[in-house]
């Protein structure tokens, strides 16, 4: 019930979007659902932004371990209360902040994720083709996270910013 409350308030909010030359990247939110790869998959995102400061957010599933390292929101199916009320601030926080790129390393579909991606303010949202992501860069064909990351940075790169 509280996850259906939750889908109807992932409709978004109003944002500006911009498709940002690589270069002009300056913020990044990178979004993700907790695996056993997360570490080596923030390494290699870390190495095609390296100037680039890294708001992270990952949704906890019921039963996984939070990521060993600093600097992340983490997010569990708890933390939504009645109604689809959000009780974790730190992650209203950071869906209220602008950023120039948002980067969904999820490879599946996710209430929870659904709602960040719709509710983020970021200015160009990027990530794997799949049900229900209405991104602004949708990355098809590829077969996995490492892959994603690279063909998204081959796109960025190719951009010009109008």
């Amino acid at each position: 019930m509280k996850q259906d409350s939750l889908a109807k308030k992932t409709a978004g909010k109003r944002r500006t979007k911009q498709y940002p030359d690589l270069h002009a990247v300056k913020s990044c939110l990178v979004v993700w659902c907790a695996n056993d790869r997360q570490e080596e998959y923030l390494k290699h995102l870390k190495k095609k932004l390296p100037q680039v400061k890294l708001d992270k957010i990952c949704f906890l599933p019921e039963g996984s371990p939070a990521p060993s390292f600093r600097d992340v929101v983490c997010v569990k199916e708890e933390e939504l209360g009645f109604g689809g009320k959000i009780l974790n601030e730190e992650l209203l926080a950071l869906l209220d902040k602008e950023c120039d790129l948002l980067v969904d390393l999820s490879e599946e579909s996710n209430v929870m994720i659904d709602y960040i991606l719709g509710n983020s303010q970021a200015k160009c949202k990027a990530g794997m083709k799949k049900e229900n992501f209405d991104a602004d860069l949708m990355i098809d064909g590829v077969t996995g996270v490492s892959e994603l990351i690279d063909k998204l940075f081959e796109v960025l790169a190719k951009l010009k910013k109008y």
